[in-house]
């Protein structure tokens, strides 16, 4: 990384909104990766719209930027994935480290999400150690099709909540994938879970990601229903999409690639698009790569960087 970039502290939290009754610690993040910035502009209008409407509350409601810097170029990220970095040891350092001795510009982004959430569980210590916070980590995907699902971790309030959005909850995701925010803050004391919207500039991916944040703020207790803005149309733009789709799918393999491999993904294929064992999915510098297992395809990679080639899942339910 030539130039350091600087700390952007105060811009990074997009909004608060508090209740005058105990609740829920909530926090959602949007653009851990800076080429999915739906999640911002969905953050930023639910705030707008909490705090026009003045809608009762009970608890704490944060909402926060991932990174930053890759948000303002527009790409996945600068040096390594932020949402691979979660491993305890590489937070504790980063954590303890010095700014000017930080490497990457995602160890500037990571300390200071790191330093939020600190912040945060130092002063609503009762919400952390009573687990009644629950972070929402909001993606999108670069296939151009595949409707919305969430994911889940093996927690069961994790599973709990993620499946109430009446979209496909995928599981499993800790035998495929290491370091993610998912895990490290479900391991922090909180419930967390994912929300992948659609793909990146379709504009429905907003409108997913305000019906995903409205609902989960009824789910976990924040707020009423009869206060949500137009409920039945964020319960509807979600139910809709889900409603043909399997409840529940696991994870069964990961195709990891690295930018040597110069993988590239066969045009056509969208989530949950069923795969055979043996069939052609993409094509790489060792020649065709191809699906390992019978299953639903998730996330091809149609877009230039990613650690994940593609997924493959099957339906549990």
């Amino acid at each position: 990384m030539k130039n350091k970039p600087k700390l952007y502290l105060k811009n990074r939290l997009l909004g608060i909104y508090r209740g005058k009754k105990n609740g829920p610690f909530f926090v959602a993040m949007g653009a851990i990766h800076g080429n999915e910035a739906a999640g911002i502009h969905a953050l930023t209008s639910v705030f707008q719209q909490l705090k026009h409407f003045k809608i009762p509350f009970c608890g704490h409601f944060i909402g926060l930027t991932g990174n930053m810097r890759a948000l303002r170029q527009k790409k996945r990220f600068i040096d390594v994935d932020l949402n691979r970095q979660w491993h305890k040891e590489k937070t504790d350092l980063i954590y303890q480290t010095p700014v000017q001795q930080l490497k990457t510009s995602e160890e500037f982004e990571q300390k200071e999400l790191l330093g939020i959430f600190y912040k945060y569980q130092k002063k609503y210590k009762d919400y952390f150690s009573n687990k009644s916070t629950i972070l929402l980590d909001l993606h999108t995907f670069s296939a151009e099709k595949g409707g919305a699902y969430s994911i889940a971790t093996k927690n069961g309030a994790s599973q709990q909540w993620a499946s109430q959005l009446n979209v496909p909850t995928i599981v499993g995701l800790e035998s495929v994938i290491k370091g993610t925010t998912m895990h490290f803050f479900n391991d922090f004391d909180m419930t967390a879970f994912c929300f992948e919207a659609g793909q990146h500039d379709d504009p429905i991916a907003v409108d997913r990601m305000e019906a995903a944040i409205w609902l989960t703020l009824c789910n976990i207790g924040c707020i009423k229903k009869h206060d949500v803005p137009n409920y039945d149309l964020h319960y509807s733009c979600l139910h809709t999409v889900g409603q043909y789709l399997p409840k529940v799918v696991e994870f069964a393999y990961r195709h990891a690639i690295v930018p040597s491999d110069n993988f590239v993904m066969k045009q056509g294929y969208t989530n949950f698009m069923n795969v055979k064992k043996g069939e052609v999915l993409a094509e790489d510098k060792n020649g065709s790569v191809c699906s390992p297992v019978d299953g639903m395809i998730l996330m091809p990679l149609y877009q230039k960087q990613g650690e994940d080639g593609f997924f493959i899942v099957k339906k549990i339910k």
